[in-house]
């Protein structure tokens, strides 16, 4: 069983009505860091939601301090500044909008790893804290459609074992959905009331995540050389490979091909359509036999480019029981066999047109013949030759079988 690797981020939300979290906060709004960091235990999502083991908040040395308040575009507030703020978060308070409380946290050996934290001088990088905290925030409020109605301000804490960040996001005005729920009074009776809906999706804590770990560690390079083995290395070179005249492939192709459904419309030959799952696991052999034939190196250099992604997910996301890290080389997979799938269908439709008569008119009327005498006597030809590379001697049987009923037909025309 692997080691358990905690995550090098986590952001966690909750929100709250409460008269008394909301007056907390505002209070906590133009304290100054030191009484805010003595206050911490009044506004702590950390220590509410995150089972903080440190929940006394006896903390010593240069760890127990609060960074200045910063909001979507200022540093620090003036006075005037956090004034506003308050009115801003009173407002939202009187017209019942939900209080969101978020916090970003970061494990030290992860700012270590990638530059923002030095623990020998205990020096954080604030600025850049702050630059990924704004770029989270935006991708939150966008994905909520609360991007013109949301304020938020924040802090950077050190008082617990990990450096993170406090967000407190409110709409002044509501913008979201009211929801109908029951509760039950003093007496016991049941009330039915209306609230604004406080839950955002699950989508949005995973975009906004990911653009924290983005904006922090630039991985583009090793991204862009996976998609390039993929794309430019292994699929685009079977595009210009021809299946049906390399000796060693043709087998397979034509027994693809043979099982093929016969639609009107050749484009439904997808890989990822419903009516061709019965034949993908052809297909996905067709793909195995052409990548060990022909790009075996590249596979491999594929898979040691995966595997060393997937280590920096399991430091970002931890090993966790759903192993998300894992999700990012098991898509690239199957991103490969979908290109390859759809580069092989791409070439089938084409090999289907040489084989397939022309329309021709007759007194306004469609005729079409079968197949010509030339082909047939192709097919008869490359299929004796090719006797000996097609495996499964029933396919070929049933697929001369089908040339001979052709050659029949053609002779009755």
């Amino acid at each position: 069983m692997p080691d358990k690797v905690t995550p090098g981020v986590v952001f966690t939300s909750k929100y709250v009505f409460s008269e008394k979290k909301y007056a907390e906060y505002i209070n906590y709004i133009d304290r100054s860091e030191a009484v805010r960091n003595d206050a911490y235990p009044l506004y702590s999502v950390y220590a509410d939601y995150m089972d903080d083991p440190k929940k006394q908040h006896q903390f010593d040395s240069w760890s127990d301090h609060t960074s200045s308040l910063f909001t979507a575009t200022k540093d620090q507030l003036t006075i005037e500044e956090k004034k506003e703020l308050k009115q801003q978060f009173q407002k939202a308070q009187r017209n019942d909008s939900p209080m969101w409380q978020q916090v970003i946290s970061f494990t030290d050996e992860f700012l270590e790893k990638n530059g923002l934290f030095d623990r020998e001088t205990e020096t954080l990088d604030e600025d850049k804290i702050r630059e990924v905290t704004r770029r989270a925030m935006q991708e939150v409020l966008k994905s909520e459609n609360m991007d013109g109605s949301a304020i938020w301000s924040a802090a950077i804490h050190y008082n617990t074992d990990n450096i993170h960040v406090h967000i407190a996001i409110v709409e002044p005005v509501p913008t979201r959905k009211r929801k109908e729920f029951t509760m039950t009074d003093e007496h016991g009776n049941k009330i039915k009331m209306e609230q604004f809906k406080g839950n955002m999706k699950p989508q949005t804590f995973a975009k906004a995540k990911s653009k924290i770990v983005n904006n922090i560690v630039d991985r583009s390079p090793e991204l862009t050389k996976i998609n390039d083995i993929i794309r430019n290395r292994i699929v685009a070179e079977k595009r210009n490979r021809n299946s049906y005249r390399d000796e060693q492939l043709r087998g397979l192709f034509l027994n693809i091909y043979r099982r093929l459904p016969v639609p009107e419309d050749k484009q439904l030959w997808k890989y990822k359509m419903n009516a061709l799952s019965y034949i993908r696991p052809e297909i996905d052999n067709f793909t195995r036999t052409y990548i060990a034939m022909y790009h075996r190196s590249d596979f491999e250099e594929l898979k040691k480019e995966l595997a060393n992604q997937e280590e920096f997910l399991k430091s970002v996301y931890g090993t966790g029981k759903q192993e998300l890290y894992k999700n990012y080389a098991k898509t690239k997979i199957d991103d490969l066999y979908t290109r390859m799938g759809n580069a092989l269908l791409r070439e089938l439709r084409e090999f289907d047109k040489t084989i397939q008569p022309k329309e021709k008119n007759t007194d306004k009327e469609k005729v079409i013949p079968s197949r010509s005498s030339s082909v047939i006597y192709n097919l008869k030809k490359a299929l004796k030759k090719e006797y000996g590379h097609i495996k499964n001697q029933v396919a070929y049987l049933e697929l001369q079988r089908e040339i001979e009923h052709e050659q029949e037909t053609v002779d009755r025309a």
